[in-house]
């Protein structure tokens, strides 16, 4: 049963907002969407079980948090344009679904 449990895949959608500022359209945000399938093959520090929907994200939310933005998402069409600021982004889980 503990096998059943332990490769468990799950989808989470996802949001990711990047905040920034040009100099001809002033501060903006920019957000994009996506969605992946999950399980606890992934690197995760201090990882919580993958047992219930709640978990998933809270796990997703620890693998997100050491990855650089490129992998996780396609950034904006100026996001390397050097006339173009962006400070940060933001990473929200939209929902999570057992697969």
């Amino acid at each position: 049963m503990n096998n059943l449990i332990k490769f468990q895949k799950w989808r989470v959608s996802f949001e990711v907002t990047f905040y920034g500022n040009d100099p001809m359209r002033g501060s903006f945000r920019e957000i994009k969407e996506n969605t992946i399938l999950f399980n606890d093959e992934f690197d995760i520090k201090n990882k919580v079980p993958f047992d219930s929907l709640e978990n998933v994200e809270i796990n997703f939310l620890l693998w997100v948090d050491g990855l650089s933005i490129e992998k996780l998402i396609k950034p904006p069409h100026d996001y390397y344009d050097k006339n173009v600021r962006y400070d940060q982004e933001s990473v929200e889980v939209i929902k999570v679904i057992k697969v």
